[in-house]
């Protein structure tokens, strides 16, 4: 219990921001620190429930529930990378 609350926080007040948003702002004030480089920054959002992984940022789909969210499948290639297959990217 209290994981989804501690992934993404609570909605009222800014001090109870979960994991995913502090993570994301401190990656963005860790960029603005350094303008010395450029960097591109994309994000993939999946939940895994019940061993399976869903796309929770597909833009294609008009998702009512979990189940209608993309499959997102884990795949080994042949020099052993793992890649995540229907994981939407997003910069």
């Amino acid at each position: 219990s209290g994981k989804t609350f501690t992934m993404t926080g609570g909605v009222e007040r800014y001090v109870d921001r979960g994991l995913i948003p502090r993570t994301i702002s401190n990656i963005f004030s860790e960029v603005a620190k350094r303008s010395d480089s450029q960097y591109t920054i994309h994000i993939s959002y999946m939940e895994i429930y019940n061993d399976t992984g869903y796309d929770l940022l597909d833009p294609s789909q008009d998702a009512k529930t979990l189940e209608d969210l993309p499959k997102v499948t884990l795949m080994e290639d042949e020099e052993g990378h793992t890649n995540l297959r229907n994981l939407s990217m997003h910069r």
